[in-house]
């Protein structure tokens, strides 16, 4: 595969705070919804602070607090304290920014800001252009953050790895791998008799065995327990105009304007069930081709996303993110350690030899422990113990006797 490490703005720590925002989740029902309200927000609040300077906002999985990293100058801005109150925001707690609290929020910022030049989501990577159409299944993917594993069509994905140093300095570990995506197909529930009237009508019967899937963008694991012709009554969408636009607000995906043959249910591992078009349903996480790991088209594929991030124009705590085509070596040999994972497949130095050692003279001579075999009781002479039937005694302070 091909990677690279690159500088990308230098923050001055000791002049940002961290402040940690609470959301009220039982104002108009949000808690019904609470990680999509919550991704809404933090991007509501990118694009607010976007004005004086920017920021780096991302949930928290409490699924009640947003992290807000900001100049705390910036935080009495007027226009910052309106959409608080108007939210229903209040400030939970303030602390001094650290580099944990940068790394972690900025994937997010950046996820966000690579929308508007064609690059989207797909876990914890990107992947570019309009995919939901799924023309082509295989393609090129720039990872970010944490390794997926990505998506029968081909994608260009792109990953992310960020590292702060404490100085404030912020690089980026680009990583580029050739996947294959596979979008899920409802034939695959035709072999079932009890699917046998998918296509006479709505279906709306509960599924008796779940089948467990990969739902966009984050790659959730669920199970499809209800299958549907048209948008639900009981749906939180009305129609399919404002499912697009719940999922352009939310998560910045633009669905085809064609309305999808079947919706689905899926129901997830905290026992709450979310309404998907099939568009955004996949049968499992993307498949990387290790064949095209070095290929001309993780090349270009990186270089494109490198192009992109210099025109995305992205401004964080009033720094602006630039992008060097220099590779910080370096910086690149730490954090390929920091990302090696426990038990992986290491090549072997030296094969271990379970044969016995040619000179055993040496060795100490072994000693033979044998078990104590219990002897047989005899009687013995003495009268407190041959009598067969032992006397009672009693206890000092008892009016009855004790054995």
């Amino acid at each position: 595969m091909n990677s690279q490490v690159i500088p990308v703005v230098t923050l001055n720590m000791k002049k940002l705070k961290s402040v940690y925002l609470s959301v009220d989740m039982e104002y108009d029902n949000r808690k019904n919804a609470a990680l999509a309200i919550l991704s809404k927000l933090s991007r509501d609040l990118l694009e607010t602070c976007k004005a004086f300077g920017g920021c780096l906002a991302i949930p928290q999985r409490d699924l009640c607090t947003i992290l807000l990293t900001i100049d705390p100058e910036n935080l009495k801005n007027e226009v910052l304290v309106d959409f608080l109150e108007k939210q229903m925001i209040k400030i939970k707690m303030e602390c001094d920014c650290d580099t944990l609290s940068i790394e972690s929020s900025l994937p997010f910022g950046v996820f966000y800001f690579m929308e508007k030049v064609g690059w989207f989501r797909i876990g914890e990577c990107f992947v570019q252009g309009d995919f939901l159409s799924w023309n082509h299944t295989n393609l090129p993917r720039i990872r970010n953050f944490v390794v997926q594993k990505t998506l029968s069509n081909f994608s260009k994905f792109l990953e992310i790895m960020t590292h702060c140093s404490e100085r404030g300095n912020v690089y980026i570990k680009l990583t580029a791998e050739f996947v294959r995506i596979h979008p899920f197909k409802h034939y695959i529930l035709d072999s079932d008799e009890r699917f046998t009237e998918l296509h006479s009508g709505p279906i709306s019967r509960k599924i008796r065995r779940p089948r467990w899937i990969s739902c966009l963008p984050k790659l959730g694991k669920g199970q499809i327990v209800k299958i549907h012709r048209k948008i639900p009554e009981d749906a939180p969408f009305e129609n399919y105009t404002q499912m697009m636009s719940y999922w352009k607000k939310t998560y910045g995906y633009n669905l085809p304007n064609s309305e999808p043959e079947v919706y689905d249910d899926i129901q997830f591992h905290n026992g709450q069930s979310m309404l998907y078009p099939w568009y955004c349903i996949l049968t499992g996480t993307p498949e990387v081709l290790p064949i095209r790991a070095n290929s001309n088209v993780t090349k270009n594929a990186l270089a494109t996303f490198l192009k992109a991030l210099k025109e995305a124009g992205i401004e964080i705590c009033g720094h602006k993110i630039g992008s060097e085509s220099q590779d910080c070596l370096a910086v690149k040999s730490y954090m390929d350690v920091m990302s090696m994972q426990p038990n992986s497949n290491l090549p072997k130095i030296q094969k271990v030899s379970r044969s016995q050692p040619s000179t055993s003279s040496n060795l100490a001579p072994v000693r033979k422990i044998y078990p104590k075999i219990p002897m047989k009781r005899t009687a013995s002479s003495d009268a407190s113990t041959s009598s067969p039937n032992p006397q009672k005694r009693k206890r000092p302070g008892f009016t009855f006797s004790v054995d």
